[in-house]
């Protein structure tokens, strides 16, 4: 069998072969390629290109008498996998497979070890109008009362001031869902220009400070800013918001005010989604899409606990997901981590969470982080600071927690 593979320049490998040895090259680079597509299938190329699933640990804990437990995230491409079950994971140790029902696999309450938080930043500066304002607190009540089901919410809005102005804190699990946001509603921009730099810098500090509130071993923060545009007041420069956001483990989502045919540019702020809406008075919609995304950022994290058979040394765990989609497609991914089962012996209760390593933060979402579908992940090492509780700090634009 013979074929021919046209080049770039329209003429056949044949002739190209015939031209120069460095055709040579590029025609049996796309002869492998073709085969490698043929024999494998463009599923297996996904952990080249950065998609497929993927399986990263947070953090992990093992403590006698054989308590093994492990946070971790479960993603395909860029999309949270949320739909896992306890028959989804699939245990090795030193690659010898345990069964499930024996080691009491279990997936457990996350919040039992993890914190999770949101803070919602409200671009104000062009919400000059009552009703304008009225229908973007309604649209920002509608995120609150979708996020705060699974999570604590704060809302601050700003405009083209240095400060941001501290609509309210909501806390997980309220079951009221206010239809707008009074603070929000009544309002008016201190300063017609856009300080988004400004906002997202203090953002961040808003967000790592009330990480902070409770003790939790792991703690994960999301940022969602909802804005108008870039930033046009120049109080503080991109290079500096690139600066913190590369250096920032939170997921990060962006809303912003643009017709779908509009090409917009918020840099890492849309590192974990991008989401648009038609106008400021119509930002319920985008904010309602966000709203679903950033529930299922904290859905695809998955606490996995079982009893080790492990009597003494280190131990080398791989958990395996296994998941068809619904389009029938067989998916698998594996993490890797050592653990020590020195002082492992019977009598183990898998629903008894142990001690985690230590405090971590969530696995960087940037562009090509992750592992691939049977790669190694490891734990992040955790900070030299300890799980003590701190409150917001004393320091303007840091508003308190509510009841201080």
């Amino acid at each position: 069998m013979t074929a021919a593979f046209r080049t770039l320049d329209g003429s056949t490998c044949g002739t190209r072969l015939a031209a120069a040895k460095g055709s040579v090259v590029l025609c049996r680079c796309l002869v492998l390629f073709m085969l490698l597509l043929v024999q494998t299938g463009c599923g297996a190329l996904s952990g080249i290109f950065g998609g497929g699933l993927r399986v990263e640990t947070v953090d992990h804990g093992a403590a006698p008498p054989g308590n093994v437990a492990v946070y971790l995230a479960v993603r395909d491409g860029d999309e949270p996998v949320t739909d896992l079950a306890e028959q989804d994971f699939h245990l090795f140790e030193n690659g010898v497979s345990l069964d499930r029902s024996s080691v009491g696999l279990t997936l457990a309450d996350r919040s039992s070890v993890a914190l999770h938080r949101a803070v919602l930043l409200v671009d104000t500066s062009g919400a000059k109008d009552e009703l304008t304002r009225k229908q973007l607190s309604r649209g920002a009540a509608s995120f609150v009362t979708a996020v705060r089901k699974h999570q604590a919410v704060s809302v601050y809005a700003f405009d083209g001031a240095t400060t941001l102005v501290h609509v309210g804190d909501y806390a997980r699990g309220d079951a009221s869902a206010p239809e707008e946001l009074p603070k929000l509603s009544s309002h008016a921009p201190r300063d017609s220009s856009r300080n988004l730099n400004g906002a997202v810098l203090e953002g961040l500090k808003q967000l790592d400070a009330r990480l902070m509130t409770e003790r939790r071993p792991v703690r994960i923060g999301t940022l969602v800013v909802l804005t108008s545009g870039p930033d046009i007041a120049a109080r503080s420069t991109r290079e500096a918001v690139e600066a913190a956001l590369d250096g920032s483990t939170h997921h990060l989502v962006a809303v912003v005010v643009a017709p779908e045919d509009q090409p917009v540019d918020v840099g890492a702020l849309s590192r974990d989604g991008l989401f648009r809406a038609p106008s400021l008075a119509m930002a319920g919609i985008g904010l309602d899409e966000a709203a679903r995304h950033v529930s299922a950022l904290e859905q695809k994290y998955y606490l996995v606990q079982y009893c080790s058979p492990a009597r003494a040394g280190t131990r080398r765990l791989t958990i395996e997901v296994r998941r068809t989609t619904l389009e029938g497609k067989e998916q698998k991914a594996s993490a890797d981590l050592d653990f020590d089962a020195t002082g492992f012996a019977s009598g183990c209760d898998a629903k008894r969470t142990p001690r985690f390593v230590g405090k971590a933060a969530a696995p960087a979402s940037k562009p090509g982080a992750g592992t691939p579908a049977k790669g190694n992940s490891t734990t992040p090492t955790p900070p030299p600071d300890d799980d003590e509780v701190a409150p917001p700090p004393d320091a303007p634009g840091y508003a308190p927690l509510p009841g201080k």
